[in-house]
């Protein structure tokens, strides 16, 4: 997995593990990838943005706050799956 892809799962998983990401750490995030993995590596960071963002309000709404880390959990699952598709493809054409 390249280094852009790791520091983004990187910072989901540090949210998914209850903590919070400073302005600062988002604003050093930097990614680059192609097809899907883009996608999905964007959409991952505009939920984190929002995730950030929205800390007052989640702090006074732990429904909420559970519900932002389910779709940051969602954002993680489609890299994941973006990169195990990339893989196959890359596989597939490397040895054909």
């Amino acid at each position: 997995m390249n280094r852009d892809a790791k520091e983004i799962i990187g910072v989901l998983m540090q949210l998914l593990g209850g903590a919070e990401v400073s302005h600062d750490q988002l604003i050093e995030l930097s990614f680059e990838a192609d097809g899907e993995l883009q996608r999905a590596l964007n959409e991952a960071y505009i939920k984190i943005m929002e995730f950030t963002y929205d800390r007052e309000l989640r702090l006074r709404d732990p429904a909420l706050d559970r519900a932002m880390r389910g779709s940051l959990q969602e954002c993680l699952d489609r890299i994941i799956a973006a990169w195990d598709a990339e893989a196959k493809i890359t596989s597939v054409v490397s040895s054909g």
